[in-house]
């Protein structure tokens, strides 16, 4: 019987250590797994926290374009629609175009600008400033005034935003059939 009991206990000793030896390998896996978990997870957050400070940059700099934009934008937008009725800025837009329009060949005259008292629009919305404007001048820079005005409120041409209301001329008898006329403009403003 000692044989079998012996027999026993070694078999029994040799599933326990079978057992153990499993059991520690399992442990020892499960260990490594966690590591490598643990070593994947430091390698994710400090990836993440790197795409997140470029991902701050890139917001940063996409903020300052947009601010420089915008700037822009708002900067033409107030060339071509002043918050007040700068005549001054008007006045030195009109003398500006004469100047670079007045040739002997091709004159381009202003004799006069007469402003009047401005008013708000129908739904008050913005304002509207009236003013007539007496020229005399070629035919080419007749149109070449009347496509000045109807470029006015571009924001890629800056010039301010008006129309015409109402356009009198005379043919002036001379040799270069010049062209003395009178519009009625209208130029907005904010209100």
């Amino acid at each position: 019987m000692d044989k079998i009991t012996n027999k026993i206990t070694v078999v029994f000793a040799l599933l326990l250590l079978a057992g153990l030896g499993a059991f520690g390998f399992f442990k020892v896996t499960a260990y490594l797994d966690l590591y490598n978990y643990n070593k994947d997870m430091k390698a994710a957050i400090t990836d993440a926290k790197t795409d997140s400070s470029d991902l701050a940059s890139e917001i940063t700099e996409a903020k300052l374009l947009f601010q420089e934009t915008n700037s822009v934008k708002n900067d033409n937008l107030a060339s071509v629609f002043p918050a007040s009725e700068d005549l001054t800025s008007l006045t030195r837009a009109f003398d500006e175009f004469s100047t670079e329009n007045n040739f002997s060949n091709s004159p381009f005259f202003i004799s006069s600008i007469s402003y009047q008292d401005s008013e708000a629009s129908i739904d008050g919305a913005y304002m509207i400033l009236p003013f007539t404007i007496k020229v005399e001048s070629s035919k080419d820079n007749f149109y070449e005034f009347l496509d000045y005005i109807g470029s006015s409120g571009n924001l890629d041409s800056g010039i301010r935003l008006m129309d015409i209301t109402n356009v009198s001329s005379t043919f002036v008898e001379d040799e270069n059939d010049n062209i003395s006329f009178s519009l009625s403009v209208n130029a907005y403003f904010q209100k």
